[in-house]
Parts: structure tokens; sequence; C-alpha cells
């Protein structure tokens, strides 16, 4: 099983960020760099956290148009900007959501040991942490944190006027500021 977990970590980070983005969100690379430097672990995807604004022709991720990203606070005239940009240069006939989403990190680890120890660390800051997945391979936990927004700004019926906007991002900043605050908090307990 060592070597073959080993083999496989290997393998598997030098692979190319198949990702969106394209990269490690800058927030959570201390994250994933410090559970990748050790033997029983590897990090197979990873946010730091989003805030999003999605046109969504249905629930499912592939039939949403992704209207703004951003790994970071958000001011609210930039939703504004973003909304009337984007209203101007198409005709929009789906819901608008804005979602304020957490940390998620999944984490191969080289056997039900190695589970149980990360799991210790991990479930003293995040409620939504767990493993999701066990072969003669390796074992997979997910960590997802509990700050989070989903909710509907326009349609074709209204739309959320500047001040219900306003809230939202406040409130959203607040979340990722929480969400920071454990991702720290996690990394301490972690490397020590």
């Amino acid at each position: 099983m060592f070597n073959r977990f080993s083999k496989e970590k290997s393998d598997f980070l030098k692979k190319k960020d198949k990702s969106k983005k394209g990269c490690v969100d800058e927030d959570i690379k201390d994250i994933v760099n410090a559970i990748n430097s050790k033997k029983d672990y590897y990090t197979t995807s990873s946010c730091a956290g989003r805030i999003v604004l999605l046109e969504m022709k249905s629930r499912r991720k592939n039939e949403c148009r992704w209207i703004l990203t951003k790994h970071n606070k958000i001011k609210h005239n930039e939703i504004l900007n973003t909304l009337k940009n984007y209203n101007k240069n198409k005709k929009i006939n789906n819901p608008i959501w804005f979602r304020q989403q957490p940390l998620i990190l999944h984490v191969a680890c080289r056997n039900l040991d190695s589970a149980k120890k990360f799991l210790e660390i991990a479930r003293k800051i995040f409620r939504r942490a767990g493993i999701i997945g066990i072969t003669d391979k390796k074992v997979m936990i997910e960590i997802i944190g509990d700050e989070r927004m989903d909710t509907i700004i326009s349609d074709k019926n209204f739309a959320a006027d500047e001040k219900y906007l306003r809230n939202l991002v406040k409130y959203a900043n607040r979340n990722f500021k929480e969400n920071r605050k454990k991702n720290r908090g996690f990394l301490k307990l972690f490397k020590n």
C-alpha cells in the first residue's frame, strides 16, 4: 500500500490543474502545500471560497452561465456594474443567483488511520468534515465550510434593489472573513 499510494500521490500532483481557474486559490495555497507535504495525504481539489453570480438555466452546473467569480471579498458596486453590463449585452431569460461559497477541500489519505487523524484535526474547526470514499488504494475526505449564502437576485419578473444587494454583499463579506479565520485556525492545528 505504501508504494502504490506514494506513486498515485506523485502522479496526481504532477497533473495540470483542471479547475476553471487553472490554479490553486491564493488563500488556500498554504493549506494545500501543508497537506501535500505530508507523506500520508494529498489534495485532489480545493477552493478557498468564492462569491459568484450565476445565470441558471437549471440546477446543473454545466447549464449555468458564470457571470462573476471572485475568490475574495467583494464591493456592492462590482455586483451592480457586472449586472448592468451583463443585462446590456444579453437577454436574460433565466434567474440570476448570488452565491457566497465556503472553503471546500478533498483530501486523499493513505489509509483509515491517517484519515481518522486528519478528521480529528479538521472537526475541531469544520463541522462538515467526513469520509466520502474508501477503496483499497486510499480514503477520501471532504471538508466544506459552514459559511454560505445562496439566493436568487433576479428573474423575468423581479430584480433585487440596490439596498438588498448592499446587504447581501455585507453578509457575504462577513462570511468570507469568518471562512478565512477558520482556514488559518485549521492550518495552525494541522502544522502542529
